[in-house]
């Protein structure tokens, strides 16, 4: 506590606030152990290895639809990690009020920092993660297009548009502490509204009801930004990655903003 209310007697308050509590997160998830931060960097790489060695087994050489196992694995990976900044942005944020009310009570800062350091935290984590699969992939002899570069854009809008829905959530949260399980069972059954472990060539003519999620659409784009579906990237409503996360921040800070009173006592 006393760094921070240090960090937040200095003119430039909020900005150092923010970065003090991005090396918090990094560095208290895994405090006393050995590696320390590292961790949230091993974790994303083991994860992808995981999932190219089990399903590159299952499947045997042939994935479904008449995929090849490699292409699976991409297709499989590329759509994970678009997914798990989604829902690790949404999870995280729908508590971070709650979880920090001694903050919000004893000390005067703007409550958005909370939100935006988990955003921070998710996209350094995963971006780290997009990185390894690239590397696997080119030392397995799979080498990504260059478009797979664009997935990184593609991220940052859906971490924004999760952003903007947990501030919506996390202010329910303060009043309805069972929101955040809703949100954890919510998430659970939206991976599979998305093509991850499946292709969309799977559930033919019904695969356009997968558009109905926006979610859908980052995921479609950067598996296809990685060369594993036969459709080209800007084929999956462009307009919907753009206006999404617009509309998504738009209605979290309106909401957030008029119940921050709210809030502030609820604590």
């Amino acid at each position: 506590m006393g760094s921070i209310q240090h960090a937040l007697s200095r003119p430039s308050a909020n900005r150092d606030f923010f970065w003090l509590l991005v090396r918090r997160d990094l560095k208290v998830r895994y405090a006393g152990s050995t590696l320390g931060a590292l961790w949230n960097l091993i974790h994303p790489v083991v994860m992808i290895l995981i999932y190219m060695v089990i399903f590159s087994s299952l499947i045997s050489g042939r994935g479904e639809a008449g995929q090849s196992s490699g292409s699976y694995v991409v297709h499989l990976c590329s759509g994970m990690l678009v997914w798990l900044v989604f829902a690790e942005v949404l999870s995280r944020t729908v508590s971070t009020l709650v979880d920090n009310g001694n903050f919000l009570q004893k000390i005067s800062f703007p409550p958005l920092i909370l939100h935006a350091s988990i955003i921070f935290n998710v996209l350094f984590i995963y971006i780290v993660g997009l990185a390894a699969l690239w590397i696997i992939l080119i030392i397995i002899g799979l080498p990504p297009p260059l478009t797979a570069i664009g997935v990184v854009p593609i991220m940052v809008l859906l971490a924004a548009g999760a952003g903007g829905l947990g501030m919506i959530l996390s202010t329910l949260h303060v009043f309805f502490r069972d929101t955040a399980q809703v949100v954890i069972i919510l998430l659970q059954i939206g991976f599979w509204l998305n093509p991850i472990v499946y292709p969309k060539s799977l559930l033919g003519d019904r695969s356009s009801l997968l558009s109905l999620n926006p979610v859908e659409h980052f995921v479609s784009t950067a598996q296809a930004l990685f060369g594993t579906e036969s459709a080209q990237p800007w084929e999956y409503a462009p307009a919907v990655i753009v206006i999404f996360p617009i509309l998504s921040l738009a209605a979290g800070l309106l909401f957030f903003r008029r119940m921050l009173p709210e809030v502030r006592d609820g604590l």
